[in-house]
């Protein structure tokens, strides 16, 4: 009878190396339980993995859109401060326009009939700035505000309208636009200024080489677009409100000044909320405002020196598991807790009106 195993010089023997592939042969894979272990060891792995992967995503998207909403009430301000800072700018104009004896309200600036001479802009010169505060309905806004009151513009309840007058601070004749030209000649005739749409209008001469004498010899003063713009939040991101398809996102808005009527509304930022003004009125002809009020009167309008811009910026996509249980102080109006599901940071600057304040210091 053979050894079951052997080895001699030469290898393993016949026997033993029978028995030692039969050994071998028995081992053909995992047994049914060794199977389920892994199988099972996988999938707490693959669930963990996609927990991690949702978690992340979920954590992304949510970074997203606070990003989104911060930038856009960053932006919101940024273009309303800019505008403000250069409300009243008239280029080398040194003594603000006057504001017309006939004048004792504030002048419509929604213009509807423009005719060439443009004598309901000039009127309006002297009042670099005016605003309105919000009412319930559009309807119950200013009767001089009937470019807010169409369904399409989408005005949104409760929150502040401003108007702002100023040109642009680069030169060069805007044929979608009023233009101004302002001399620095004292050659010139009075007032100093031409407001027009008409190029051949404009006559006027600038205080540069070889000089305003004689005045028929000094260049020709620059030709700068004029703008009034008018600010306001809608109900919807789109130019329409009323348009199929239109998105339901408070937006920020402007209607500007054109030749022959105001624009469509324009879409500024998507998710401003609400939009609040406060003004520096300058009682004491310094400059510096002396008091802050939500409604000037009439005649506190000129003596606008600063206006304080508060904004509520909203989320464009509602955030799952969250509530909004916070109420905002907007500027003089405490909006109430809206209880919904959209992420909202208030913002608030303090702008100084640049060209009205450094006349009077």
């Amino acid at each position: 009878m053979p050894a079951p195993f052997s080895v001699s010089k030469y290898g393993y023997s016949g026997h033993a190396v029978a028995g030692f592939a039969r050994s071998i042969h028995l081992q053909r894979g995992l047994s049914l339980i060794e199977l389920m272990v892994a199988i099972t060891i996988s999938l707490l792995l693959l669930t963990g993995l996609t927990s991690i992967y949702l978690s992340n995503s979920r954590s992304r998207s949510e970074l997203d859109k606070s990003t989104r909403q911060i930038e856009n009430g960053r932006y919101a301000m940024e273009l309303l401060s800019d505008d403000i800072r250069h409300a009243g700018f008239y280029g080398p104009m040194t003594t603000a326009p006057s504001l017309p004896a006939s004048i004792t309200a504030l002048p419509d600036p929604c213009y509807t009939a423009l005719d060439g001479s443009a004598d309901d802009l000039q009127s309006a010169l002297g009042l670099p700035l005016q605003g309105y505060a919000g009412t319930t309905t559009a309807a119950a806004l200013d009767t001089k505000l009937g470019c807010l009151k169409t369904a399409a513009v989408g005005y949104k309840p409760n929150t502040a309208v401003m108007v702002v007058r100023r040109i642009a601070t680069t030169a060069g004749l805007s044929a979608s636009n009023y233009n101004m030209q302002v001399s620095s000649c004292p050659g010139d005739p009075a007032p100093g200024w031409i407001l027009s749409k008409t190029s051949t209008d404009f006559t006027l001469h600038k205080n540069a080489s070889p000089g305003c004498t004689p005045i028929s010899g000094a260049p020709t003063a620059d030709i700068v677009p004029y703008f009034v713009h008018i600010y306001y939040v809608s109900t919807c991101s789109g130019t329409d409100c009323t348009a199929a398809g239109a998105v339901a996102v408070p937006t920020l808005k402007r209607i500007e000044l054109g030749t022959t009527a105001m624009s469509a509304p324009v879409p500024l930022v998507d998710g401003i909320e609400n939009l609040q003004f406060e003004y520096g009125v300058d009682n004491t002809n310094d400059g510096a405002p002396d008091v802050y009020m939500s409604a000037p009167a009439f005649a506190d309008w000129r003596n606008v020196m600063s206006v304080r811009v508060s904004l509520l910026s909203r989320s464009s996509e509602p955030t799952t598991g969250y509530t909004d249980a916070k109420a905002y102080q907007i500027g003089p109006v405490t909006v109430a807790a809206s209880g919904d599901s959209y992420k909202r940071h208030a913002y608030s600057e303090l702008v100084r009106l640049n060209n009205p304040a450094g006349r009077r210091e």
